[in-house]
């Protein structure tokens, strides 16, 4: 069967080859899902300590106006 699908898919005719492209692609494929992740949380991360500094930045000048 494996012989099979990895004839058809082009990845070689033995099927240790098909499990070694089948490995690899999981790996990278893991791979880059894993640095989206982190790069999603680092930009919510930045987007919120910079929503935290412009509402710090406000009460700093809403209590200038009041002195």
């Amino acid at each position: 069967m494996l012989t099979i699908a990895s004839g058809i898919l082009g990845l070689g005719s033995s099927p240790s080859s098909f499990g070694q492209t089948l490995a690899l692609l999981i790996t990278f494929g893991g791979i880059g899902v894993i640095a989206n992740v982190l790069i999603v949380y680092v930009v919510a991360q930045v987007l919120a300590e910079r929503k935290q500094n412009q509402e710090r930045l406000e009460q700093l000048r809403q209590a200038r106006r009041t002195s």
